[in-house]
């Protein structure tokens, strides 16, 4: 019984790690991409992976607590992306976010 219960602790555990491994990861492939796409310093880029790694902690602890309640859940991601925006524009500029939504759209259109 105790080899189970420290089983089961340690799968959880592990992918707990995994996760936030996973976060993080994401992070920073769309730093990187702002990075590139923005020419941005690596003070800026710094201050744009701290906003987005907490941006995927919050979507998966939203993810997590409302799974069974979609409506509830879609109105507090859409409120996590709406501070998103704000928190980009602050930690970089108003022309900076301009371009990063005009890279964005340029993506879409292909």
């Amino acid at each position: 019984m105790k080899k189970f219960i420290l089983l089961a602790f340690l799968i959880v555990s592990t992918s707990n790690v995994i996760a936030q491994d996973d976060l993080a990861t994401k992070a920073a492939k769309i730093t990187n991409e702002m990075a590139k796409v923005l020419s941005l310093i690596q003070d800026d880029k710094a201050k744009v992976y701290e906003i987005q790694l907490k941006r995927f902690q919050e979507v998966l602890l939203i993810r997590e607590q409302y799974k069974d309640d979609v409506e509830t859940r879609k109105l507090e991601l859409k409120k996590v992306y709406k501070r998103l925006f704000g928190k980009l524009k602050k930690a970089l500029d108003k022309d900076k976010m301009l371009q990063w939504r005009d890279y964005k759209r340029e993506l879409g259109r292909d």
